[in-house]
């Protein structure tokens, strides 16, 4: 079976000529030579088993689920802060029915919805 040399090695770099070094001995090539190919367990091909997307995934999805939480969570405070309008006005038979109130009690309805739901689509995107 061929052996084959690390990406990444001492034995490389402008300060070694056929194996034998000159000037002071230092470490600072490693850091500069071009292992842009060269992964941590030395397979040398550069690509892992979930892929290379795996982190840019996950980290989207964590940074869009706490985003998600946090606008949740402000428009479920924000509804529970503010009170609902009374929609009708009046006596038993004679009562009446204040539009704007309808519109704004609806909105707030919405809102609730709306923060249920991104609090629901956080905690997917957290279990993901």
């Amino acid at each position: 079976m061929p052996t084959r040399e690390p990406d990444c090695s001492c034995g490389r770099g402008p300060s070694v000529v056929q194996g034998k070094w000159y000037g002071v001995r230092s470490y600072l090539h490693l850091f500069y030579e071009d292992c842009t190919g060269a992964s941590p367990d030395g397979d040398g091909d550069g690509s892992s088993p979930h892929g290379a997307w795996a982190p840019l995934i996950w980290k989207v999805s964590l940074s869009t689920g706490t985003l998600f939480l946090l606008v949740g969570a402000t428009a479920l405070a924000a509804v529970s802060l503010v009170p609902p309008k009374l929609e009708g006005i009046g006596e038993e038979e004679f009562v009446v029915l204040d539009v704007q109130a309808v519109r704004y009690n609806h909105a707030l309805g919405m809102c609730r919805l709306v923060g249920m739901a991104l609090c629901v689509a956080a905690g997917a995107l957290g279990a993901i």
